[in-house]
């Protein structure tokens, strides 16, 4: 009769929640746990995750982990001194699989923290093989290159997946620092292409201060024309010019000849 090997399973929730979101799925915690145990004698399976009060829906989470099997190890976030929110499950993480490395034979661990990097080689080195469950596209090559097997999370999403969306927001930590785990962004650039320079204007040629004026000055109305009235002449201080005589002549005839005067009328 083969004996199975002795197995553990460790989730870093914040990993999964970016590997979920990046791939927008939501996975069953039971189906996950059975999937990734297979062939294997299950000592432990343990889920580490952040209590965050301004999130009620954590705690329905955590809940839904420890019913479908799960160690749940929760940590509330907690104020550093740089002003960012986190919870110290690295080190929990690493307490929990060095007290556990003489008592399993592998170690399925869950995650994209290269943080776990020097972990996994102390494991090791106690016996114990270390099989990483991560997304290479999300994973640094040192987590790669350290573990003694590597699981593509793309493959056991679609036996594991539920009915819903996965969610993309997740956060487990808050500050003006940048969070550890950032999933690089899947959105279209939005670099604006470099404006075109404006062409130079020409320079202003100078104008005659006179032309200047008399363009900008507004015309003067046209008036229309007037006719003056003859002068009146002048009046001579001196006597009055004398009249030319007329001459009469002497009264004629039909006949064209002169009528004389008779004695009688002189």
């Amino acid at each position: 009769m083969d004996v199975l090997p002795r197995g553990a399973l460790f989730v870093d929730l914040a990993s999964l929640d970016m590997m979920t979101g990046h791939h927008g799925v939501r996975v069953v915690y039971g189906r996950l746990r059975e999937q990734l145990t297979q062939n294997r004698r299950l000592v432990r399976a343990a889920a580490y995750g952040v209590r965050d009060d301004d999130r009620p829906d954590t705690e329905q989470r955590l809940g839904q982990l420890a019913a479908d099997g799960f160690k749940v190890i929760a940590k509330p976030l907690r104020l550093r001194a740089d002003g960012v929110r986190r919870a110290s499950l690295g080190i929990a993480i690493a307490v929990d699989a060095l007290e556990l490395a003489p008592h399993i034979d592998s170690l399925s661990l869950i995650t994209t923290d290269a943080d776990l990097v020097v972990l996994i080689e102390a494991v090791q080195r106690r016996g114990v093989r270390v099989e990483v469950v991560t997304s290479q596209e999300l994973a640094p090559p040192a987590l790669v290159e350290a573990a003694d097997g590597v699981v593509e999370i793309a493959s056991v999403l679609d036996a594991v997946r539920s009915e819903g969306r996965g969610r993309r927001d997740l956060p487990t930590e808050r500050g003006n620092a940048r969070p550890r785990l950032d999933p690089p962004p899947r959105r279209r650039s939005r670099r604006r292409s470099p404006a075109k320079p404006e062409p130079e204007a020409e320079p202003a040629v100078q104008e005659p201060a006179a032309a200047r004026d008399s363009r900008e000055a507004p015309a003067a109305p046209e008036k229309p024309e007037t006719r003056a009235a003859p002068e009146a002449p002048a009046e001579s201080a001196g006597p009055a010019p004398s009249r030319p005589s007329v001459k009469v002549l002497p009264q004629e005839t039909l006949t064209g000849r002169s009528v004389r005067k008779s004695s009688s009328e002189d």
